[in-house]
């Protein structure tokens, strides 16, 4: 997984940048992951993963995390329902053509990827 941790002037915070594969790693990193608290629980999660084959999940806000020894699996729900109604009228009469899904960004990536990518953002973090 190739990424980049950079300074986004607009938000005034680090932010972790991916190909949009990845973006919801991304996103759950640079949201969720600026205390060092959670941090720290997501480390222990992965080497949990790498040590003892420990499967541990998370709920942070809309993302629903799993950690375990194949990798992080992240699932970034969307409220699609607010604009189901302007999307079906984009289709004029053939309302039945369009549904609307809840099911959201998906990404994942290696155990590898993920510690080294918790090594990078706990540095920029200090």
């Amino acid at each position: 997984m190739d990424y980049e941790i950079a300074f986004d002037q607009e938000e005034g915070k680090y932010r972790v940048y991916t190909d949009v594969d990845f973006s919801a790693i991304a996103e759950w990193v640079a949201e969720y992951l600026a205390d060092k608290e959670t941090l720290q629980r997501v480390w222990q999660a992965a080497k949990l993963a790498e040590t003892e084959e420990e499967v541990t999940q998370f709920k942070h806000g809309i993302f629903d995390v799993v950690i375990s020894p194949d990798g992080i699996a992240i699932s970034r729900r969307v409220d699609m329902s607010q604009v189901e109604d302007e999307i079906k009228a984009m289709f004029d009469t053939q309302n039945g053509f369009f549904q609307a899904s809840n099911d959201g960004i998906q990404a994942e990536c290696g155990l590898d990827d993920l510690i080294d990518l918790l090594e990078n953002w706990h540095e920029v973090q200090q």
